[in-house]
């Protein structure tokens, strides 16, 4: 199945992942009884494994043939550690992909799809993609401030380091964002390191594709959960954003979005989402 037509993405942790009469399913404990979950991986875009958990041999084989992304975690999937590879890769995807986003002109240009779309106009014409980053940045911050503003929340500035319940939010909030948008991308047969705008990381090309659509999607849930629950923080709060943005990305149909969005970033494909 395409990744387009599939759901988004499952977070386990403290349980095991193995396979059952050729089932991939989740084995957890509660209550000193273990409860056996079957996991609808045909369907499934990401699979993200949080502390605690271990997963068979056969759990991965069964995964991978039905081109289930795996993430490895940190707690409630605020940091991811490790990927592993869906089906579907495509040599000639990449070498397009190294192609375009290593010729300066192009490059230039797949920035300039990727900050129309991100702020809803054309950026100004003949700026370098390093003045486009610094216009970015001042319309980050202004849209932060302006958020907090509509859901009456305290704000200080975004600082993932920092633990007060709004970055904590916002941070949950990308990480799942992120988990899907790196499951289009290497479905795709893409590299996630060959950015656009980011470089020098390893999953630069997914936070491109991801501030496309964060400021519309992911953010807006993390400012909402957090009016709707002052005072609620730690796992609580994690769990509370992640099930939001699950409910968003399906109600959205994020998937197919994110991989016509892909599609007109890197190659100029038609972009017939908006």
């Amino acid at each position: 199945m395409p990744v387009s037509g599939r759901l988004d993405f499952l977070f386990v942790e403290r349980c095991r992942v193995g396979l059952e009469d050729g089932v991939p399913v989740v084995v957890s404990v509660v209550d000193d009884d273990e409860i056996t979950t079957p996991i609808p991986a045909a369907r499934l875009a990401v699979l993200m494994l949080g502390p605690g958990t271990s997963v068979t041999h056969g759990a991965i084989m069964a995964l991978a043939r039905m081109g289930c992304l795996l993430l490895w975690t940190g707690e409630q999937g605020v940091r991811i550690y490790a990927a592993g590879k869906p089906g579907g890769a495509s040599g000639q995807h990449m070498q397009k992909q190294a192609l375009a986003l290593t010729d300066p002109v192009a490059r230039l240009a797949a920035a300039r799809r990727l900050y129309k779309i991100m702020m809803g106009k054309d950026p100004p014409a003949g700026r370098s993609i390093d003045q486009l980053r610094g216009l970015e940045g001042v319309w980050v911050r202004e849209k932060y401030t302006r958020l907090s503003t509509e859901y009456g929340v305290d704000w200080r500035g975004r600082n993932p380091k920092i633990s007060d319940q709004a970055n904590q939010a916002v941070s949950q909030s990308t990480s799942t964002l992120y988990g899907i948008s790196e499951a289009v991308i290497l479905a795709l047969g893409l590299s996630s390191a060959i950015g656009i705008v980011h470089t020098g990381s390893e999953r630069s090309l997914v936070f491109d594709l991801a501030d496309t659509v964060k400021f519309v999607t992911v953010v807006p849930v993390a400012f909402r959960v957090v009016a709707e629950n002052p005072g609620m923080f730690g796992r609580d709060l994690s769990g509370a954003v992640r099930r939001a943005c699950r409910d968003l990305f399906v109600r959205e149909r994020l998937l197919d979005r994110l991989v016509t969005i892909c599609k007109h970033l890197v190659f100029g494909d038609a972009l017939d989402c908006h």
